[in-house]
């Protein structure tokens, strides 16, 4: 009797922890990219370089795809995804890349480059004022591009996301602030 209690525990927790996985499985490979996206974009909303308004872009640019992300995964399951669940599941993969930095370098460059690419393609598919259905029909059909990123794109955002890592790295060092 005593023995049931423990494996009745350990065998709910390994169905818990079976089924995270289970459901990352059925995200669709554009939600995976959009998130992606997101968390890359975010990496570099710390800069101030090309211009001082570099940073602010970059983090709209992150909503943008964020927004992708929570439409398609609204579209899959039939529900809305909470504010609160897009963040954790975003921050997950950004801590990931910059944990895996510099080993990850060259992927996370060309996620930016493609990320890029990806932005723009979306903006062009759209009219220059688009109505909020035009806009919510796009982020319901965007996908991102298969063509890999060109040798100019990857050379700008090695740089980019280069600067982007040490910023972040110095932003984990300093003290926190009392």
């Amino acid at each position: 009797m005593k023995i049931r209690a423990p494996l009745a525990s350990i065998s709910m927790a390994l169905s818990v922890l079976c089924a995270i996985p289970a459901a990352q499985a059925q995200e669709s490979a554009v939600e995976t990219a959009a998130l992606r996206c997101s968390a890359v974009s975010l990496l570099h909303s710390s800069l101030t370089v090309p211009s001082p308004q570099f940073g602010e872009v970059m983090t709209q640019i992150a909503g943008l795809f964020a927004e992708i992300y929570s439409t398609q995964v609204s579209q899959r399951t039939k529900a809305k995804l909470a504010v609160a669940d897009l963040k954790a599941r975003r921050d997950a993969v950004l801590g990931e890349l910059r944990k895996g930095w510099p080993g990850n370098k060259d992927k996370v460059i060309r996620d930016a480059a493609a990320c890029n690419a990806w932005r723009g393609e979306f903006f062009a598919k759209l009219p220059e004022k688009p109505t909020e259905k035009q806009f919510m029909a796009a982020l319901a059909q965007t996908t991102p591009p298969t063509a890999a990123p060109a040798k100019a794109d990857i050379d700008k955002w090695t740089k980019l996301t280069t600067e982007a890592m040490g910023a972040a790295a110095a932003m984990n060092l300093q003290p926190p602030k009392k």
